[in-house]
């Protein structure tokens, strides 16, 4: 899709708002750059008569910039709380006059790598749609580039354009639990291999990531299951709600009985880890246990003929000492092959 930028009249705000961004919709994404908050009402109207919308846009907001937000586009207050409150769980919820849908995207780590838990806001109204953004440390995706590379049946619709961001989070626990899955085949090899050099810590930190997919996308699926029936007849625009929920729910349950054959094969991999280590522990403690007594031998017989006594046999030959050194090699070795031969040693 093609994409070009308004200029500012006035040549003052050119520079985009850290926080909040305004777009109009209609075919094109064209960057508002001079309008205020106030003015977006007559946006939507006149983006309406071209058959399009208004899109704005927010990146970790202050509570003041949602507040605004909300005041100007008649948003439930309850639902732009859930905004200034931070994490919420993910839900489908109708108000008088729009939509909102709450998810959460499972990002890459800026700083480890690790999966992290952003949250992605979406306020779907006749003519317009709010998105804001959260990252909490994780890489937000571009909103912008993805609206322009979806099909153009999907550009000039709130609803079609939330679905196309809806469905790319969606599609981001697909490709997070594809990452997971080729991580646990390595995992698998390394367990069931016989060098058995495992790390437990990567076994965990893959536990770690699959809960946290598991919580974004199973929290997503109860949502839309519960919204569906409330939401069948229920339009914004020209647009039924439903169909859009309906494609969200089939791709979600797909990943969810994924994560869950992930979560018993990883369970498997974990025990399996498990008895290996305690396997290699007895082992050692056999080995340990084996050479103590091969050790015994030779100290105890030391410490009999070490005694001052004059009646100890051998004590008063004079080739005493190879007899007993080679009563005790012989009893060392008859010791080393009775062990050998349990495989202690």
């Amino acid at each position: 899709m093609a994409s070009t930028t308004r200029p500012d009249p006035s040549g003052e705000n050119a520079a985009p708002s850290p926080r909040l961004q305004t777009f109009i919709v209609d075919g094109v994404i064209e960057r508002q750059s001079g309008v205020e908050l106030e003015g977006v009402p007559d946006e939507v109207v006149e983006a309406q008569s071209r058959h399009g919308f208004v899109w704005l846009h927010l990146v970790d907001p202050d509570e003041q910039t949602v507040d605004d937000a909300r005041k100007v586009l008649g948003i439930h207050p309850v639902a732009a709380a859930d905004v200034v409150s931070g994490r919420q769980q993910p839900k489908v919820q109708l108000f008088e006059g729009h939509l909102f849908v709450l998810l959460w995207n499972v990002l890459e780590s800026t700083e480890t790598d690790e999966l992290v838990l952003g949250q992605t806001y979406l306020y779907i109204g006749d003519g317009w749609l709010l998105t804001v953004q959260r990252g909490n440390g994780g890489r937000l995706p571009d909103l912008r580039q993805l609206l322009e590379d979806g099909p153009e049946d999907l550009h000039d619709g709130a609803m079609a354009a939330a679905y196309t961001i809806m469905a790319d989070v969606v599609d981001g626990y697909a490709k997070a639990a594809a990452s997971v899955e080729a991580y646990l085949g390595e995992l698998e090899e390394q367990v069931f291999s016989d060098a058995g050099d495992t790390d437990h810590r990567r076994i965990y930190k893959v536990r770690k990531d699959m809960g946290r997919i598991d919580r974004a996308v199973s929290s997503i699926a109860a949502a839309l299951r519960e919204s569906t029936d409330h939401l069948e007849e229920t339009k914004l625009g020209k647009n039924l709600i439903v169909p859009y929920l309906h494609d969200l729910l089939d791709d979600t349950a797909g990943t969810v009985a994924l994560i869950n054959n992930q979560s018993r094969a990883l369970d498997a991999v974990l025990s399996s880890h498990e008895n290996n280590v305690a396997a290699r522990q007895n082992q050692d403690m056999r080995t340990i246990s084996a050479i103590a007594a091969l050790l015994a031998v030779p100290t105890v017989m030391a410490g009999l003929w070490g005694m001052n006594f004059k009646n100890l046999p051998f004590v008063q030959f004079e080739y005493g000492w190879i007899v007993v050194g080679a009563v005790i090699v012989t009893i060392d070795v008859i010791v080393y092959l009775i062990f050998k031969r349990r495989r202690w040693l």
